[in-house]
């Protein structure tokens, strides 16, 4: 029986873990930190799953696939894949379920984990990966039975900008005066399957943390930003596996309402200065598309090399944009780019570095084009 490695038993290296079994491997999880391990296996044990978890950064030693998944320890990360480039077995294939911060031969391979019907990896391979280990990567991908899409490496993945886009927009609504299950109600009534906030609770609000704060450096300093999700990680709502989350989870069960949330949001707006206001469904739903729509032209525009197709496949499989509507820039070019253009304008009256359309989506509603069609200029 093939043999895999993954180092780092959080929600990504427990959901590779699952798939790799699943598909016929022998699987050992290696957590570095014994606390951890010892954590992670009474939980294992608890939800009846039968995994195999060891202490310490574990040994590749004739493993075929070596995963690295210490998505939120972006410190140590840095230890384990140098550890892992020099005593992996050059023919095996070396994954990073990061795709940031990737060198050498490592692969980045993103798996989304949030809820098991999303089913999308990202491939992001390093400078010197080969052409058949990406191809192996492909095929593993294909094995685990998710969707695959190639990303570059070393910067930030099509689905980590349209998420970190989708979560300032909501963010800045909730700041504003919006409700967290309203809002995840209008998602799921617009055809997404599931809420924003409900899927953050799935996955753990964790990875997001330490996501944010690893943007610090690089953030502008102009842009609005809303801690309202960092207040909810720093008191100890740290998703469905801790109990409580943007909801409650009594007895370990299904999401309920929790109206401290809603007080903690309004302690916010006070400190802000913003007096909160209501917001409809038609309009929860349209700020949420329009910013996805913004981002998507950005990622066109940007050099990425992320084509629309990507971005409709990512949106959909990673994002659970409601496949109804094809995905961002499907959707777009379904409501024209005359139509999104104005739209956008609009929202730029309230925040212009947030929402003005960006060259794409206008040169697309100068030229009656598709923003599926558009191409940047040679420079």
């Amino acid at each position: 029986m093939a043999r895999a490695l993954i180092v780092g038993a959080g929600p990504a290296g427990v959901m590779a873990a699952r798939l790799l079994t699943h598909a016929g491997y022998a699987v050992v999880l290696a957590e570095p930190d014994p606390d951890d391990a010892r954590r992670i296996r009474d939980m294992l044990a608890q939800a009846g799953l039968t995994l195999t978890v060891v202490d310490g950064p574990g040994d590749p030693t004739g493993a075929q696939i070596v995963m690295e998944a210490m998505e939120e320890d972006p410190g140590p990360r840095t230890s384990v894949l140098e550890h892992l480039e020099r005593t992996t077995a050059p023919d095996s294939l070396l994954l990073s379920t990061t795709p940031t911060g990737i060198s050498g031969r490592v692969i980045g391979f993103r798996l989304y984990t949030a809820v098991q019907s999303r089913n999308l990896v990202e491939i992001a391979p390093g400078p010197g990966a080969r052409e058949p280990q990406i191809a192996a990567a492909f095929a593993l991908a294909a094995t685990m039975g998710r969707h695959a899409v190639r990303a570059p490496h070393n910067r930030a993945s099509i689905g980590t900008r349209l998420m970190r886009r989708l979560y300032e927009a909501a963010d800045t609504m909730l700041l504003q005066g919006a409700i967290p299950h309203e809002l995840d109600e209008a998602m799921v009534a617009l055809g997404w399957d599931m809420g924003l906030y409900e899927a953050q609770d799935l996955a753990g609000l964790v990875a997001a943390y330490a996501d944010r704060k690893a943007q610090v450096p690089d953030r502008d300093p102009d842009r609005l930003y809303v801690p309202i999700q960092d207040r909810v990680v720093e008191e100890g709502r740290l998703g469905k596996s801790a109990g409580v989350g943007w909801y409650r989870y009594p007895g370990g069960g299904g999401a309920v309402i929790d109206p401290l949330v809603e007080d903690l949001l309004r302690e916010e707006a006070w400190f802000a200065g913003v007096t909160p206001r209501g917001f409809g469904a038609e309009e929860m739903q349209e700020r949420l598309v329009m910013a996805l729509i913004h981002e998507g032209a950005l990622l066109l525009a940007d050099g990425t090399a992320a084509t629309a197709g990507d971005i409709d496949t990512v949106s959909r499989a990673g994002l659970g944009f409601p496949v109804r509507l094809g995905g961002v820039i499907a959707h777009a070019d379904a409501l024209g780019a005359d139509r999104i253009a104005e739209a956008l304008m609009r929202l730029a009256v309230e925040d212009p570095l947030v929402w003005t359309p960006p060259e794409p989506i206008l040169d697309c509603a100068g030229a009656g084009r598709r923003l599926a069609e558009w191409r940047p200029l040679k420079r």
